[in-house]
């Protein structure tokens, strides 16, 4: 009995012992001493502070701070944007020109079609394909045979008539002698007179018949009525032509036109006396100088085009017609002008053209060469334009550049920096 009651004393005091540790932990896991909480915040490999370290003792039981405090960040203002990125184009007056390029044919100064005024069987030829004639050479001639018979005819009736008016001359001249004496009457003697005026008549009759006899036979031969080239033989020796069948064409090439055709939306760009440049694959290193001659008044109903001719000066001959030729006729000429590429040009409405310019007076260099500038948005006065360059009359200067490509959009008083720098290459 005292056994048992002794055993139950013992799990008592051992459970109450239990319980007081249990508290214990419980507290010092909800409450930290400074100490403690020191002891957790250090890192491990940290040594923990004893007695025998230096300082006092009211140094050691100092809590210990952080060696450094997180710094809290300070609020700024809002930051500057950066600068943009363009390109820009140097503006220098320079002399422009602009050509309106155009093709055509080359043509003689004047085409002469030779054709026989008569019929007749064609007896001898005397000229090549594109060889060269003198003015009044001889080129072919008919079978005469003919021709001669008619001129001969001719003779003869004038001489006949001739002689026949010769005696009715003589024999009014004795009848009027012998009227005079009073060997006849005077109505002998008017008739006379009458047989003489009416031989008269014959022999001019046929002195007009053998003019016409000479010129029917002049024609039977055919000459150059003019210096040139000779093109295409149209006939052949042995065949019969008549006045309308075609020998051939004499061009006349000392002066030649190139025949261009200009589309209708360029015809406002074509006038009287503009210097046009001829090219031909012939002398693919000669340039031709030419004018605009004459502008056909009508275009064409197919092509739509309108016809232009360029006379060039052919003294050398080297110019054929036929050739295919490649002109460039000068439809502006512009002396000490400002021009910019049509890339730089913002259309603002209304007939506005606005330019994006860095004024001289703005640009700065840094240290890494690059330049940086503010732009300006300027209104100005266009001139001549083409589909690459305009001219500027009013707005810019000799010294400003003009923005041809951004990385982003530009505004007045925007700040850029010059990445690049064109000036004009035409």
């Amino acid at each position: 009995m005292g056994s048992k009651l002794l055993k139950l004393l013992l799990i008592l005091v051992l459970a109450f012992v239990m319980w007081g540790v249990y508290q214990t932990g419980v507290k010092l896991s909800t409450q930290k001493t400074p100490f403690l909480q020191n002891l957790i915040g250090k890192k491990k490999d940290q040594p923990v502070p004893t007695q025998a370290s230096s300082g006092s003792a009211a140094e050691q039981n100092k809590t210990p701070q952080p060696a450094q405090e997180e710094q809290q960040p300070q609020p700024q203002g809002p930051s500057e944007p950066a600068p943009i990125m363009v390109r820009v184009f140097k503006m220098k007056p320079t002399d422009f020109r602009d050509f309106l390029p155009v093709m055509g044919t080359v043509k003689g100064k004047t085409e002469v079609e030779l054709r026989f005024e008569v019929p007749g069987v064609i007896k001898k030829i005397y000229f090549k394909e594109g060889e060269k004639i003198r003015k009044s050479a001889l080129i072919a001639y008919l079978v005469p045979d003919d021709a001669k018979l008619k001129l001969k005819y001719a003779r003869n009736k004038f001489i006949s008539a001739q002689a026949a008016y010769e005696s009715s001359l003589k024999k009014y001249e004795i009848n009027q002698k012998l009227f005079e004496v009073g060997a006849i009457i005077k109505s002998k003697m008017e008739e006379a007179a009458l047989d003489a005026r009416s031989a008269k008549a014959q022999v001019d009759t046929a002195k007009a018949e053998e003019d016409l006899a000479k010129n029917d036979f002049r024609k039977v031969f055919l000459y150059a009525n003019k210096e040139g080239v000779m093109g295409p033989r149209e006939a052949e020796e042995g065949e019969f032509v008549t006045s309308q069948d075609k020998m051939g064409t004499l061009f006349e090439t000392f002066e030649v036109y190139i025949e261009v055709g200009i589309v209708e939306r360029d015809i406002n760009k074509v006038r009287l006396g503009q210097k046009a440049s001829i090219y031909v694959d012939a002398y693919p290193n000669v340039v031709f100088e030419g004018t605009v001659d004459s502008v056909y008044p009508v275009i064409e109903g197919k092509s739509r085009t309108l016809t232009a001719k360029i006379k060039v000066d052919n003294k050398d001959g080297m110019l054929m017609p036929g050739m295919f030729s490649r002109a460039e006729i000068s439809i502006a000429d512009l002396k000490h002008v400002l021009i910019i590429p049509t890339s730089s040009i913002m259309q603002a409405g209304g007939g506005k053209i606005l330019v994006p310019v860095i004024p001289k007076a703005t640009l700065r260099t840094g240290e890494d060469g690059i330049q940086t500038g503010v732009v300006q948005i300027r209104r100005v006065v266009q001139g001549y334009a083409t589909n690459d360059y305009v001219q500027v009359t009013q707005g810019l200067g000799e010294d400003d550049l003009v923005v041809i490509e951004t990385q982003g959009e530009l505004k007045d008083n925007a700040k850029v920096k010059i990445v690049g720098t064109e000036e004009l290459g035409i």
